[in-house]
């Protein structure tokens, strides 16, 4: 899953991105992975709309160009 420009992403999570920050674009499952895991898109100040999967126990997004925290604690599913 690549978003590679805000023009690719629904009027929906456009306007998800901008009311709540992130917004849920599916699930997808990496070479190695054992299970799907669900995707979200968020802006980063420095990158512009960026892509990435919850980290962690806390289930943090952060920038996968920078490495900055964006977004700790998002409510998502237990797998």
């Amino acid at each position: 899953m690549s978003v590679n420009s805000p023009e690719e992403l629904s009027l929906f999570n456009k306007f998800m991105i901008r009311t709540r920050g992130y917004a849920y674009v599916g699930h997808q499952r990496r070479p190695g992975w054992r299970a799907s895991i669900p995707f979200y898109a968020f802006k980063c100040k420095e990158h512009g709309i960026v892509v990435d999967y919850p980290h962690g126990h806390r289930s943090n997004l952060t920038c996968p160009k920078c490495s900055k925290l964006k977004y700790t604690g998002l409510k998502v599913p237990n797998l």
